[in-house]
């Protein structure tokens, strides 16, 4: 018998999409909004949901008696109540490796980016001004420290690239022996503030929970090198952005790549935004083509998987 599955719109993958087609009963709701998922829940008897970025909180599950299995299409879950799912029995699944190397390359795309000033050297060429090389110094990356703040998959990805190009490696990450890093050719800081005392270039590849928001803060960034990078590819409110900004003006830190922030998009007044030694991209860490349609594949078999019973490696609340 083939299962109900709701897609909202703007969906997944073409690919995942015709798997699902092919394999269960398919509605698509028009928007995220939460009175829209309710309903088209309910009324199509709904078995499993599909989200990118919807908020799916207890209002929804407990309106939804149906819901079996909630999708995320990505690692993050902070739009997901996952221990609510899991007082209503609900499976909740994601993608935790259809994107860490679309991430990882980013990262080093950062790193270089930043340690070459491409944004201002590319700045200065547009505004006629070639001769402003002569007042500035980029660097090499080889032999430079790298501090990757969780090491995972993600972490472990960037850390590999890293090394190709010949830098130091060293991560922080209290779920990972010290033993584990050193197979990897990785060093296990001390503690955070170690770590970010020694480093030339922090990168940032940690969750969104209690324990991380605001980890990185002005007392963080007092302890950094003048000359040191910041990259956050994780999520925005992992780092305290008032304290990057007075970081940044204060010079205690040399620059910033940021491919999340604490308010997306940002507000036209950000302070981020008119400083040169900062680079954007708008959370595409992982968007590149390669991943979504793995993402999109692995995820649409999860989801009719998990509605047949069997068990599934991304169910992130077993029970």
């Amino acid at each position: 018998m083939k299962h109900n599955v709701l897609l909202v719109l703007p969906t997944i993958q073409p690919n995942g999409v015709k798997y699902l087609e092919e394999n269960s009963h398919v509605r698509y709701a028009p928007d995220g909004q939460k009175e829209t998922l309710i309903r088209y829940i309910n009324e199509n008897q709904t078995e499993a949901v599909v989200t990118r970025s919807e908020q799916i909180d207890r209002e929804i599950m407990d309106a939804s008696p149906s819901l079996k299995v909630i999708a995320q299409h990505g690692v993050g879950l902070d739009n997901i109540d996952v221990q609510e799912a899991t007082r209503h029995g609900i499976k909740v699944l994601n993608v935790p490796d259809g994107n860490y190397i679309s991430v990882a390359e980013h990262t080093m795309a950062f790193i270089l980016a930043l340690s070459r000033s491409l944004r201002i050297n590319d700045c200065s060429v547009r505004r006629d001004a070639w001769y402003s090389r002569e007042n500035r110094y980029t660097m090499e990356i080889f032999g430079k420290s790298l501090l990757i703040v969780g090491l995972g998959r993600i972490g472990r990805a960037v850390a590999e690239r890293a090394k190709a190009f010949g830098m130091q490696v060293t991560a922080y990450d209290g779920f990972v022996p010290a033993e584990d890093m050193e197979k990897l050719n990785v060093e296990k800081a001390a503690s955070l503030e170690d770590g970010l005392k020694k480093a030339d270039f922090v990168t940032l590849h940690v969750p969104l929970t209690a324990e991380t928001l605001g980890m990185m803060s002005a007392e963080q960034f007092k302890v950094m090198k003048s000359s040191a990078y910041i990259i956050n590819m994780g999520r925005g409110p992992v780092v305290d952005e008032e304290a990057l900004i007075q970081a940044l003006q204060e010079r205690e830190i040399a620059g910033a790549g940021l491919d999340v922030l604490s308010v997306e998009p940002p507000k036209a007044d950000n302070p981020l935004l008119s400083m040169d030694q900062v680079i954007f991209t708008p959370h595409i860490g992982g968007d590149t083509r390669e991943a979504k349609m793995r993402t999109s594949e692995i995820l649409s078999r999860s989801v009719i998987d998990a509605l047949d019973g069997m068990e599934v490696y991304n169910q992130v609340n077993k029970f």
